[in-house]
């Protein structure tokens, strides 16, 4: 599989690995899994065979995990053998059928093998682009690895949900610098990650091949709330969220945007 840009150093995400597994669970976190789960479920094919899967950055594996218990096989790939240890000791509470249509090996997106070209049924991936050197390269290099008639799931972060995060929390001199802003330093500790606006991302996938299928906002109304646990009005929230991620103009304000496409039939390597 062609490499078309230099891969970011695996040390990148290094300051951000323990925060982010400090945040599982919590409300932010469980907000996200759940909206993406839910975007993503409702554009699968629904007939009997499983699908074939790439979950490119699959992290601690909360996403691969669910697509595996659907029945689907999944690969997760990631650079950080802090997560996927993580996602091995998550896939070992489930049951055995789920764990034979899991594995996790270590990988880089922008330098997958050959024999991931052109493989999968569905390729995501999922809060990883931004960290990535530019969205085209990524947008490559997901379609590269994706069959003709195959989905392509890709949540990254939003522009203009740098603003609001930092509005909503009273920031203000933030908010001010973050109109123009393309770059970002995130809650993990990784700095200058890049924000994309959702056009930015449905023009890159365009230009990879992929055909729009639809578009969501992901986590507007919690994205300033603080590191705790979901609390008895979790079900309302989501319900919330769900909504305001497929209305516009609340869907071009979240602090995510998850694009789904899809390759055409007839493509060609």
């Amino acid at each position: 599989m062609a490499v078309t840009e230099a891969s970011p150093a695996p040390d990148r995400f290094d300051p951000g690995v323990d925060a982010w597994l400090a945040g599982l669970g919590l409300v932010r976190d469980r907000v996200r899994q759940e909206l993406v789960r839910r975007q993503l479920v409702a554009h699968l094919p629904a007939g009997p065979e499983p699908l074939l899967v790439l979950d490119a950055g699959c992290g601690q594996g909360t996403q691969a995990i669910e697509l595996a218990r659907l029945g689907h096989r999944v690969v997760g790939v990631d650079l950080s053998e802090t997560l996927l240890e993580a996602a091995h000791i998550a896939a070992s509470g489930e049951q055995e059928d789920v764990r034979r249509r899991l594995s996790f090996v270590a990988g880089d997106l922008l330098a997958l093998e050959d024999g991931h070209a052109q493989r999968y049924d569905l390729v995501c991936c999922h809060g990883v682009a931004m960290y990535l050197p530019s969205l085209a390269g990524a947008a490559h290099a997901l379609v590269d690895a994706c069959r003709p008639g195959g989905l392509i799931s890709i949540l990254t972060r939003n522009r203009a949900g740098i603003a609001m995060r930092a509005g909503m929390t009273g920031d203000w001199a933030a908010a001010l610098d973050a109109f123009d802003a393309r770059h970002y330093d995130n809650r993990l500790g990784i700095t200058s990650v890049r924000a994309d606006e959702p056009d930015e991302v449905q023009a890159a996938l365009a230009a990879a091949g992929a055909t729009l299928v639809a578009w969501y906002g992901v986590r507007l109304f919690s994205d300033h709330v603080g590191q705790r646990p979901p609390g008895r009005d979790f079900p309302d929230l989501v319900a919330a969220e769900e909504e305001a991620g497929r209305r516009d103009p609340f869907r071009s304000l979240a602090a995510l945007t998850h694009t789904i496409a899809r390759l055409p039939l007839g493509r060609k390597r």
